[in-house]
């Protein structure tokens, strides 16, 4: 049977590296497209499991569908579900299932699969979490693991470590890997692993393991993101002299791990909504469609609310997963007049297509290198050509928010180090 969709050239070559490598790293830039390639060459050794954010089920479900609609596919919903995990494996030859579920599934059931896919790998950063102990199980039963990830390195080279152990790649366990790689020192309060140490090497461990391709490396007229920092004058917050913004940089989680910290920004970010609507309504005069990015609920509830001209979808977490496919679909249907798409960060990063926009705003913006490419990139696609991205990142004047991200974006020379 003819597949309903054809590989592009750069798309073939990964899977064939993938099904010569068998447990790797496809590490290709955001949009460069590693959903059909991986999915191709799980289709050669079933069954699979596909792991992923919940927002990507459908759209792995899809690809499968498109190579090959012959191919049963089933789609893990609810823990029940998950822990019923080993019946399906025996039904259908490829099951998708969200991280979140991961550790319910009886570990016995893994052995049922010859193919992993862990896409979005970064997730499972933290040796301690549940999905993380959960996918690592997955990795030493199953044969051949295919890890995916347009950022593999969240924050700081310890997150490696799980990935790289499950893959086989780097044997030695935590503590080791922490002291070579991550300059673990014993600190005030506790034992510091944040930074980063012998790179070149861990570089070297790695490439064999790797395949990382940006998108100029792919695309001949490919335009790098043209990124600008608008500011506003709107009062700082006094309570925001109280952070340390380097701290703020190095704590992944910075506004769940200071208390405090998230009310401020909060605040901050309903602050920006009203000089954000009217900077995005300029903006609409000469864009048709556009992305809004912000982090918290109630600031993606007003901006929907103050861009109502635009008859905006909105996606958050709290959003059911059939009601966020509608959304996106409205969204990337030129005829609807459906213009804006407006969400949270965490929900709307991963596993999307957005690429009916050219354009995207942060009028909040995250503080993980990670997430903010991911979620930058929501408006790429290989079949865009010549466009040049336009991001815009909303802050006020002399705020935490402005410096803090000014910090971030630097570190993305370290992640360029080892990848």
């Amino acid at each position: 049977m003819k597949p309903a969709v054809q590989l592009k050239p750069h798309q073939e070559y990964a899977r064939e590296w993938l099904l010569q490598n068998q447990r790797c790293i496809l590490a290709d830039q955001p949009r460069v497209g590693k959903t059909l390639p991986t999915a191709s060459a799980a289709l050669e050794h079933l069954p699979a499991l596909v792991v992923c954010p919940a927002i990507a089920k459908t759209v792995w479900e899809r690809a499968f569908n498109a190579l090959d609609s012959s191919v049963p596919v089933a789609v893990v919903t609810g823990r029940k579900a998950a822990q019923e995990l080993h019946l399906k494996a025996q039904t259908r030859a490829v099951v998708v299932i969200n991280y979140d579920l991961l550790a319910d599934v009886q570990e016995h059931a893994f052995q049922d699969f010859q193919t992993l896919v862990l896409d979005e790998s970064h997730r499972i950063k933290n040796e301690k979490a549940k999905r993380t102990k959960a996918a690592m199980k997955a990795m030493r039963h199953i044969g051949r693991v295919y890890a995916l990830s347009g950022t593999p390195i969240p924050n700081r080279p310890i997150e490696l470590w799980p990935l790289l152990n499950g893959l086989g790649i780097y044997r030695g366990g935590w503590y080791d890997f922490a002291a070579r790689y991550a300059k673990m020192w014993k600190a005030p309060w506790g034992m510091d692993v944040s930074g980063a140490s012998n790179l070149p090497e861990l570089r070297a461990m790695m490439r064999p393991h790797v395949l990382r391709r940006k998108k100029d490396d792919v695309f001949t007229d490919y335009n790098e993101p043209q990124v600008s920092l608008i500011t506003f004058d709107l009062p700082v917050d006094k309570r925001e002299q109280e952070f340390d913004a380097d701290a703020l940089v190095e704590n992944p989680n910075a506004l769940m791990a200071f208390e405090g910290l998230s009310v401020i920004m909060r605040e901050a970010g309903m602050r920006k909504v009203k000089p954000a609507c009217e900077f995005i309504g300029d903006l609409m005069e000469s864009e048709s469609k556009l992305v809004v990015f912000a982090h918290h609920k109630d600031v993606v509830a007003q901006l929907a609310q103050g861009l109502q001209a635009y008859h905006p979808v909105t996606i958050t977490g709290d959003t059911p997963a059939a009601q966020r496919q509608r959304a996106m679909d409205e969204f990337q249907d030129p005829a609807s007049t459906t213009r804006i798409i407006v969400g949270n960060i965490a929900a709307m990063s991963e596993g999307v297509d957005l690429s009916a926009a050219d354009v995207v705003v942060f009028v909040e913006a995250t503080w993980q290198t990670s997430a903010l490419e991911q979620a930058s990139s929501r408006v790429e696609n290989i079949a865009k050509a010549g466009t040049k991205p336009l991001v815009y990142l909303l802050t006020i004047r002399a705020s935490l928010d402005h410096n803090v991200l000014g910090k971030v974006l630097r570190k993305l020379n370290v992640i360029d180090q080892i990848i």
